[in-house]
């Protein structure tokens, strides 16, 4: 008995004394790794992260500014018009030059009856429309006479976008004119919508100014 208690004894400390000796290795070589190293090593760990970890594309002012008109338009259909007033705010202060979210927030004011608020707007998109359009066509000519014939098409597409938006705001222009007693400037408004090819403009101009 003496004999085998011993044997047990012996066995069940070997046992611990292995399980003892049997530290990760990973802890054995941080503990014996200078400060240096430590810093290397988690340097490296974070940039295998972040490597690893795909990035989200970051939208430019333009699509930021787009998201916000979007959502504003999706806000007035729903006669939510406070709430898209908010939105156009956003785009506007994203991008100052968005003539749609101008002429967006001109018609949310229109329809709480702040005429005044709503003619700032309307005038704001049209005096940037005017200047955006001028400068593509300038810069079109530009690259006409330069023989970059493909960079002239893009900047005359891009005027045609401008005149199609000034059309616009004109033709809202011209009828808060005429809301407020200003008959002879919504026709001029009016008149000027439909020579730029504004298709609502071709019903109601003849049938209110002529």
């Amino acid at each position: 008995m003496k004999h085998l208690f011993l044997l047990i004894l012996c066995l069940s400390t070997g046992f611990a004394f292995a399980q003892n000796s049997e530290s990760p290795t990973e802890e054995k070589s941080t503990s014996s790794m200078t400060k240096e190293e430590k810093i290397a090593a988690a340097k490296a760990k974070l940039k295998a992260s972040a490597d690893t970890t795909e990035q989200a594309p970051s939208m430019t002012p333009y699509e930021e500014a787009a998201k916000s008109f979007d959502v504003a338009l999706n806000l007035k259909e729903q006669r939510k018009y406070d709430e898209a007033q908010v939105e156009f705010d956003k785009a506007i202060e994203i991008d100052p030059n968005f003539v749609e979210a101008y002429v967006g927030r001109g018609g949310i004011k229109f329809q709480k009856i702040e005429f005044p608020a709503a003619m700032e707007d309307y005038n704001r998109a049209v005096e940037i429309a005017e200047n955006l359009t001028e400068m593509h066509e300038y810069k079109a000519s530009i690259k006409n006479v330069l023989a970059d014939y493909e960079g002239s098409k893009i900047e005359g597409s891009k005027a045609d976008y401008m005149k199609t938006r000034l059309a616009e705001a004109l033709y809202h222009r011209g009828h808060l004119k005429r809301f407020m007693e200003d008959n002879g400037g919504g026709c001029k408004d009016l008149r000027r919508s439909l020579d730029l090819g504004y298709g609502r403009a071709k019903t109601d101009w003849p049938d209110l100014c002529q």
